[in-house]
């Protein structure tokens, strides 16, 4: 004896099937520079994808920054505002602080046990920036809907000086949700 499914029930299946959220697999982020003042015009992009073998790949593509070593990190919040800190103005402080979902509150690295939001250092020259990093502690669920900050400083990984040296924020570009 066949067994015939309802041509409804089957359409109902496929609509449930199709709406089902599918992970990203790569994203693409505008990055613009910032100021105390706002968000300026659009200076480059990262692309970040995931990584066979686990964790991210951060292609970043930049120009308009000042040659040497930045900070990048991955912030907290989606927002490149800027926000007040002890009645200052600061260029990008909407994004929050690195993303640390285990409140670790140790900046180690992108390598280390500290929090997630350490990403590695980027290098500009008088072209800007255009490298591929990886973070292979990161999943594409953790960057969704944050904010990727380059920082006007280095940064050597520790605490000391704050954030590890990288100063204030020069750049910033929000991960879309999906």
């Amino acid at each position: 004896m066949k067994h015939l499914i309802p041509a409804a029930a089957f359409f109902c299946a496929a609509v449930q099937l199709s709406s089902s959220p599918v992970a990203a697999t790569e994203v693409s982020v505008d990055v613009h520079s910032v100021t105390a003042s706002g968000v300026g015009d659009k200076i480059g992009t990262v692309e970040i994808s995931d990584k066979s073998g686990g964790g991210l790949e951060f292609k970043v593509d930049v120009t308009g920054i000042p040659a040497g070593e930045h900070g990048f990190h991955l912030h907290a919040n989606g927002d490149c505002a800027p926000g007040e800190k002890e009645g200052k103005a600061q260029a990008a402080l909407s994004a929050g602080a690195h993303y640390d979902p285990a409140a670790a509150k140790s900046h180690k690295g992108p390598m280390g046990q500290g929090h997630k939001g350490d990403l590695p250092f980027l290098t500009a020259t008088d072209k800007g920036v255009n490298v591929v990093v990886t973070a292979p502690n990161l999943k594409m669920a953790d960057v969704l809907g944050r904010a990727l900050v380059i920082h006007e400083g280095g940064d050597n990984y520790t605490d000391h000086p704050e954030n590890g040296g990288g100063k204030g924020r020069i750049a910033c570009g929000v991960v879309p949700k999906s």
